[in-house]
């Protein structure tokens, strides 16, 4: 049926192209990226000034997120990413404040130091790790930082944490880590 109308007449929308979904890569290069800066966060919390072990960690996290997100191919800004890691850790109050408070007992006579150097590691890993996993959920889905939803990343990354920690202990431990991550979200 043929019409008279012009295909390139002003105001008039083209039909959009049909979106080529990229091929993701698989997860394996992503756990052992986060794996690798779980390790050096976890290395951070043993850093004996107060704050500073959180500070580096917050540094490690931003490593990376700049590698997972080269990994998926994903644009990365060092701001987008500082915005991201805080958004869904903000929201992740209990974590953080015992990291913190982990932190600061560091300024502590006599006790600080050992009780630091207990549950430092664990705590700096264990965030590390779970912003890890909620990231490469996201970018593993086809997310970007700049869709990224922490609300829809909450429950998951607390679901994290304690991931988290088990993989701390355990390399602690010597013992095997396993090869798959707990399960995403939805």
């Amino acid at each position: 049926m043929a019409t008279d109308e012009p295909t390139d007449a002003p105001g008039r929308a083209e039909p959009a192209e049909p979106r080529t979904e990229r091929p993701l890569p698989p997860t394996a290069g992503a756990d052992d990226i986060v794996r690798r800066w779980t390790l050096w966060a976890a290395g951070a919390g043993l850093i004996p000034l107060p704050l500073v072990d959180f500070a580096a960690t917050s540094g490690f996290s931003l490593k990376m997120l700049r590698d997972l997100a080269a990994y998926y191919d994903v644009p990365f800004r060092a701001d987008a990413g500082k915005a991201a890691i805080t958004a869904l850790a903000g929201g992740a109050a209990s974590p953080l404040l015992a990291a913190g408070v982990t932190s600061v007992a560091r300024a502590l006579p006599i006790i600080g130091l050992p009780i630091a150097i207990a549950t430092g590691p664990l705590f700096c890993g264990s965030i590390t790790y779970a912003i890890g996993r909620v990231f490469t959920a996201h970018f593993g889905s086809g997310g970007t930082f700049f869709d990224f939803d922490p609300e829809r990343f909450r429950d998951y990354f607390q679901e994290q944490v304690e991931a988290g920690k088990t993989f701390v202990r355990n390399r602690r431990k010597g013992q095997p880590q396993p090869s798959a991550p707990a399960d995403e979200p939805s």
